[in-house]
């Protein structure tokens, strides 16, 4: 992927794709005229990208364009998760771009759980969010895929079903119809312990208990009870449900790698008054500098411990980390068995880790957390993509 220089670049343009490969730099006109305008209003135009990305988050929900224009902030990281998440899994199911769609379609959970005083940067947090996000949506996605309408019938919540018929936009009285009617299939139909992922409609007889529950319970159990329900009629519901369900777990992506229409006239595209925050940023710019310094610090360390490795483990990284081989490929390559590859990788990695770590504890005194250390792990295996 071509990195992107100039500060405008960052905040306004998205990546494109083309047979899961990174193609080119695509212009979003709104977001561009707006990084202009705040340039513009600003006496620091030549602030670093950290202190925009702070602006930005902090007015993610009054700003307009905030939200998309920390959404193209984060481009290089959804592309670096989804190479690594590729490297990983090597799965004929999702290609590189499946991945990149997925990590961008979950960039609002960064928005809403990021704070600056966590010590982290926005791009360094958002790494760590999307990363594990794109973990769990694809176990959510591989259970939806395996299981038969049933199953997943059986294993959903009560706050999943809540959620799930949210989304699907179904109100009062409908929504709590379709509820009873699951809580009367999830409790009377058990199936056996030795069940499988695959499990078949209920048989006539649990279909006459799930109607005579629904119907004969209703009138207390519901505020709007509706007229009583056939069998077949609650199997529709049902259906339906499992389907929504499916949807919500296993949700299409829609393309981010097209150019947005212009509408409406220019000045609704230009940004509103926000500059004066950007005083709060001059302040976070101290901050900035001394974090810059830590992070030359940073840098010689691990470039230090890096060299201090043995020729077998730099070759093995420079290998998995800036060539981009995955394991198989350096198991042929290097003539040893995959296992092996693998403990080197491990190895190497935790020997950069543990000079990390003493570099840290030195430095504030204290040993990071179980986050902290996400966070760090994160970062080392960035900074070996970048520099071996």
């Amino acid at each position: 992927m071509r990195p992107r220089d100039r500060l405008i670049d960052l905040f306004s343009t998205f990546a494109l794709l083309e047979d899961d490969r990174f193609h080119r730099w695509i212009d979003d006109p709104r977001l561009q005229r707006s990084m202009k305008q705040q340039l513009a209003n600003t006496s620091q135009p030549a602030a670093d990208d950290r202190v925009w990305a702070a602006h930005w988050h902090r007015q993610h929900d009054k700003h307009p364009l905030a939200q998309s224009h920390l959404t193209a902030y984060l481009q290089e990281v959804c592309f670096w998760i989804a190479r690594e998440m590729t490297r990983r899994l090597q799965s004929p199911q999702y290609t590189l771009a499946d991945y990149f769609q997925i990590a961008n379609s979950e960039i609002p959970r960064v928005f809403k759980s990021f704070t600056i005083d966590r010590g982290s940067s926005f791009k360094t947090y958002a790494k760590l969010v999307l990363m594990n996000a794109l973990k769990d949506l694809l176990r959510q996605r591989q259970a939806a895929d395996v299981c038969s309408d049933w199953s997943l019938l059986r294993k959903v919540s009560k706050k999943r079903v809540g959620e799930v018929l949210l989304n699907g936009g179904i109100t009062e009285p409908e929504a709590a119809q379709y509820q009873f009617a699951w809580f009367c299939f999830k409790t009377l139909y058990v199936p056996p312990e030795s069940s499988s992922q695959k499990l078949p409609p209920p048989d006539p007889a649990v279909w006459k208990a799930i109607v005579e529950l629904y119907n004969t319970k209703r009138q207390a159990q519901l505020v709007v009870p509706g007229v009583t329900l056939t069998a077949t009629q609650i199997e529709v519901r049902l259906t339906k449900l499992a389907k929504w369900t499916r949807s919500y777990l296993y949700p299409s992506i829609d393309s981010l790698n097209r150019s947005k229409p212009e509408s409406g006239e220019i000045q609704d595209d230009l940004t509103h008054g926000t500059s004066e925050s950007l005083l709060d940023d001059a302040i976070e710019r101290e901050e900035i500098d001394r974090r810059t310094t830590q992070q030359s610090a940073l840098h010689k360390v691990l470039t230090e411990a890096l060299a201090a490795l043995s020729p077998e483990l730099q070759e093995i990284l420079q290998l998995f980390y800036r060539d981009g081989l995955s394991q198989q490929e350096l198991s042929d390559r290097l003539k040893i068995s995959q296992p092996t590859v693998s403990r080197r990788i491990k190895k190497a990695e935790a020997q950069l880790l543990a000079a990390l770590l003493t570099w840290i504890e030195s430095l504030l005194n204290k040993i990071p957390d179980p986050n902290e250390l996400k966070i760090i792990s994160t970062n080392l295996k960035e900074w070996l993509i970048d520099r071996t």
